[in-house]
């Protein structure tokens, strides 16, 4: 009669393994005639709609409004003018002669004017004004870049964390399966007499234990899946199939490419442009210029009527003031190009250890892949044996728990490590600027 209740518990434990299987094939068909999201289209959207990204038509416009306004400097300058005076005295002619008045000058004076100034030397100085203007534009358009990186490392994280926590939910439900298979032998034992019910009774309290953490474990996601629509832009449902990346290969000798060099890159450019700049603002101004006008007098001062004049020619001047802190500027930018050099310096310090630490971190866990098989090959062995040992009444249930986690944490450890590795790889990736 034991052997033939045996056999019947069998029977019932294959159909329940053959059902499990049915249903557990419909679902992963139910999941693949969805689209799995991918990392490719969630860094895309992140790049596309977060508002980080609008700030990019922003600074162009205002790099071409800066540098076109600049450019304006090459134009002549016009002046309208006009002025009104009287004075105390004016010009007259010394001289007496008998038939001969000489004219006697105005002291109402009235004159408006236009003039036109085409600046030579000024040329230099517009187009000095122009670069800085550009390279002002770059550094921010790399500033943003900065930004938008710190926004790809941000996706990065929650879509291989939701990965994560989607390994540990796979193996928190092979345990409750396995706790299940548990309760189902202890039962059978305890219903002939060589278990107690209690047994199962542990069973099923470490059932319930799983089920919460698989609880835990599933809210977590839909959090994670929450953050990571915000940063995308999109809507995602709490059960979205996630695809999981292709493997990265890193090359230890690859070059850094981080928007960051880009940014000092920049910076440079925009205190070479001032130091140019500097000079050309204390250079003599010489420039050419025309006008003409109506007034009284005109050109001739010793005549009274209203006329019209024309003068033109070469003028130059020149303000020393700017020459008294000419050197001390010169020093002041000579100290931001230097405090930009060592920006740089430790930046590419600080990359190369994270780089060393992203790539021991990837050798440390092909290590651990490695023996991670064999460990779950033996505790999977032991787990079985367990299991029959459970059924037979000659191991515990605490016996069986143990071993089904200890099956469960190295299945979920190698599930981790490979996940791990593949994100340490992305990591790596990104570190150089990828």
């Amino acid at each position: 009669m034991t052997r033939t209740a045996y056999i019947t518990v069998s029977k019932g434990r294959a159909c329940a393994v053959a059902m499990g299987a049915l249903l557990t094939a419909m679902q992963l068909t139910a999941q693949d005639s969805r689209t799995a999201l991918s990392l490719d289209s969630c860094q895309a959207w992140a790049a596309e709609h977060h508002p980080t990204a609008k700030r990019y038509a922003i600074a162009a416009e205002n790099g071409d409004a800066s540098a076109s306004n600049a450019a304006k400097g090459r134009l002549p300058q016009l002046t309208l003018a006009g002025q009104a005076s009287i004075q105390s005295a004016t010009t007259h002619v010394p001289l007496t002669l008998p038939g001969f008045e000489p004219p006697e000058v105005a002291k109402d004076q009235y004159r408006i004017y236009a003039e036109a100034v085409q600046p030579l030397t000024g040329l230099l100085t517009v187009r000095d004004n122009v670069r800085l203007a550009h390279a002002n534009a770059a550094a921010e358009r790399s500033r943003i870049d900065v930004e938008m990186h710190a926004l790809k490392v941000r996706v990065n994280a929650l879509f291989f964390g939701i990965l994560m926590l989607d390994e540990q939910a796979r193996m928190a439900e092979l345990m409750t399966e396995d706790l299940r298979a548990g309760i189902a032998r202890a039962d059978t034992a305890a219903a002939h007499g060589v278990m107690l019910r209690s047994a199962a009774d542990a069973l099923r309290a470490e059932l319930i234990v799983a089920e919460q953490r698989l609880t835990e474990v599933r809210a977590t996601r839909e959090n994670y899946v929450s953050s990571l629509g915000l940063l995308v832009g999109r809507e995602l449902e709490g059960d979205v199939a996630l695809s999981r990346p292709k493997a990265w290969r890193t090359e230890p000798s690859a070059e850094i490419r981080r928007p960051e060099l880009r940014l000092f890159e920049a910076q440079k450019l925009s205190i070479d442009a001032h130091r140019r700049l500097l000079h050309d603002v204390n250079l003599p101004h010489i420039s050419l210029f025309v006008q003409g006008g109506y007034g009284r007098p005109a050109l001739n001062m010793l005549d009274n009527h209203f006329k019209p004049y024309a003068v033109g020619g070469l003028r130059m001047s020149w303000n020393i003031a700017g020459l008294y802190t000419l050197r001390k500027q010169k020093r002041q930018l000579e100290l931001n190009a230097r405090a930009i050099d060592v920006q740089h310096e430790a930046f590419l310090l600080e990359t190369k250890l994270t780089l060393n630490k992203h790539a021991s971190e990837m050798e440390k866990l092909r290590r651990l892949i490695a023996s991670d098989a064999e460990v779950i090959r033996l505790r999977e062995r032991v787990k079985e044996s367990a299991r029959n040992q459970l059924q037979f009444g000659t191991a515990t249930a605490n016996d069986y728990i143990l071993h089904v986690n200890a099956e469960n944490r190295a299945r979920l450890g190698l599930a981790q490590h490979e996940l791990q590795l593949l994100w340490e790889a992305y990591n790596y990736q990104m570190t150089l600027g990828e």
